[in-house]
């Protein structure tokens, strides 16, 4: 178990040591090799290690079994994670989007139900937002939820729907009323991937990760499941999106990429790679400001935009500086002439989707115009 009752350096040091034996488990087990996104890869070994350790719910109420520390505290312990590469999905999307959602918007029977197992890392989640004609739009979603007695009965289909093959539940967006606006008539509710009428594709992405695609048939879903209003979904939705945009842990996976190649880096490389740094560093005070704005309940779209945006534009750049450090052999994933047993090539490969995922950063764009600058619609 992690003191956390420690000086925080003392603290992120243990992590650290902590998180190098995992990840070297992970390597003897043969888990989550290959993979360019450590934010996309699941491991429940690795969630369930979490939970024993007690890094999930850090900054949760102690009455809930958190360990209530300083919000700013857990987002750099999640940079640690991030940068010893371990598999952090089922994390990312059970703790840190869903289950503060839960908290924020969940009534207290849901809370006292599922945020204690949350904790011990005995329930993971997974969030079905996208579909296949509903990406960034997300107001344009279909899946339609109709009531029907004590339960809601849900038809549709979701897609890039991380962790859904690992899933115990799903934080599930639906359309409740279609006679309303778009962005009305929506709600969420938790639903148990292991129902009846749940069916789940597994798709492999060019990084070396997965995503699921989920088609529900007459799924019943408990009324007390629903979190939020009926028909409020929207609002909920925006805050679960907040938390998620603030993406600590990929500061912490482009300093590993950054660490790995300076040592190959010529003289010219290394002034961009250090003006990369300067940027990942601008990227970790955003997500410290994003923190404090939703720990204080302040409206933070803006800047948790910027993050999302600013996080994945240095990816991307980092991407693009390996490969030129690196020529071709930044290509090769596994064999004699791999470097960095592969991750960088992986890494190389999974860029591409972290200017999409998560939402589109044309979407971060009108959502900082828009709401940071007063910009016209």
């Amino acid at each position: 178990m992690i003191d956390t009752a420690a000086r925080m350096d003392d603290v992120a040091a243990e992590v650290d040591a902590w998180a190098q034996q995992l990840s070297t488990e992970l390597f003897d087990r043969g888990e989550a090799l290959y993979n360019g996104s450590p934010a996309d890869t699941d491991s429940r070994y690795v969630y369930e290690r979490m939970g024993s350790a007690g890094i999930i719910g850090l900054g949760w109420p102690e009455a809930l079994g958190g360990r209530a520390m300083d919000p700013i505290d857990v987002v750099n312990i999640e940079e640690v994670l991030g940068y010893n590469w371990l598999p952090l999905c089922s994390y990312l999307l059970t703790v840190k989007t869903i289950g503060q959602a839960i908290l924020k918007f969940g009534s207290p029977e849901l809370i006292d139900r599922f945020v204690p197992d949350m904790v011990a890392g005995r329930i993971m989640f997974c969030q079905g937002f996208s579909e296949p004609s509903a990406g960034s739009d997300l107001a344009s979603l279909r899946t339609k939820a109709t009531r029907s007695g004590a339960d809601w009965v849900v038809n549709g289909h979701k897609i890039w729907t991380s962790s859904a093959e690992v899933a115990d539940w799903m934080y599930l967006a639906v359309r409740t009323d279609p006679d309303l606006p778009r962005h009305k008539g929506l709600s969420v509710m938790l639903l148990d991937m292991h129902a009846p009428g749940v069916k789940v594709d597994v798709h492999h992405t060019l990084g070396g990760t997965t995503f699921g695609e989920v088609i529900l048939t007459d799924v019943h879903v408990p009324a007390e499941n629903m979190i939020g209003e009926v028909n409020d979904g929207w609002t909920v939705l925006m805050g679960s999106l907040d938390f998620e945009r603030v993406t600590s842990e990929k500061v912490g996976v482009a300093f590993w990429v950054l660490d790995q190649i300076e040592p190959m880096a010529s003289p010219e490389q290394r002034k961009r790679l250090l003006a990369l740094r300067g940027e990942l560093q601008a990227c970790r005070r955003l997500g410290h400001e994003a923190t404090r704005l939703i720990n204080r309940g302040e409206k933070v779209s803006r800047v948790s935009s910027m993050c999302k945006l600013s996080v994945a534009l240095a990816m991307e750049k980092s991407a693009a500086l390996s490969l030129d450090v690196l020529g071709v052999s930044g290509l090769v994933d596994r064999g004699p002439s791999d470097v960095s047993g592969g991750r960088l090539a992986a890494f190389q490969r999974a860029s591409v989707s972290m200017l999409i995922a998560g939402g589109s950063c044309d979407v971060q764009r009108k959502v900082i115009a828009q709401q940071g600058m007063g910009l016209p619609r």
